[in-house]
């Protein structure tokens, strides 16, 4: 006669195996948490530069749009900064404090959110001033001497920096070697 054995198998995890996937997962989570974060201010930076990019040629388009001369101006406010838009009377007319309400024509940012992370790293050098006038006529720069550059950074060492020419269009580059994927070289 022939004994049958009979050999059940158990389904599930023991709660050492447990243990060990969430220690594996716990220090891959650790290793990745950084890079998260870089990721997260670089989006942040190139959101804002392009919003930047954008009321100036929101500005641009209005001025011609409208024939009237728009200002635009960049103000550092706390750690932040904003930039705002505004049709003025001349060129030398005064702009809107982007700081204090909405600019007619454009304004960044909408929200304090807006600026997450971002902020303004020096002072914005547009000529003589902190910032410039659109000639209604031509779309281009009323003094051409007004061209200039903004920097924006985050707290990582992330740049980027807006770039107004003569002919009154927006560009952006990174300075120095933490650069954003997708954006060139100053």
């Amino acid at each position: 006669m022939t004994q049958v054995t009979s050999y059940r198998t158990q389904s599930g995890v023991t709660l050492i195996e447990l243990m060990v996937a969430i220690a594996v997962l716990a220090i891959l989570l650790a290793l990745a948490a950084p890079s998260f974060s870089d990721l997260a201010q670089r989006s942040a930076l190139r959101g804002a530069s392009d919003n930047v990019v954008g009321v100036i040629a929101a500005a641009r388009e209005e001025a011609i749009k409208r024939d009237q001369w728009v200002r635009v101006d960049f103000k550092k406010v706390g750690t932040g900064f904003c930039v705002g838009a505004v049709t003025v009377a001349t060129a030398t007319t005064a702009g809107c404090d982007c700081s204090a309400a909405a600019c007619a024509v454009a304004s960044y940012p909408e929200g304090e959110r807006d600026l997450h992370r971002v902020t303004l790293t020096g002072d914005p050098t547009f000529g003589s001033d902190a910032g410039f006038v659109i000639d209604p006529k031509t779309g281009t720069l009323a003094d051409i001497a007004d061209g200039g550059s903004m920097q924006l950074g985050t707290s990582r060492g992330y740049a980027a920096r807006v770039a107004i020419n003569a002919m009154g269009r927006a560009s952006v580059c990174t300075p120095g070697d933490k650069g954003i994927p997708g954006v060139k070289a100053c």
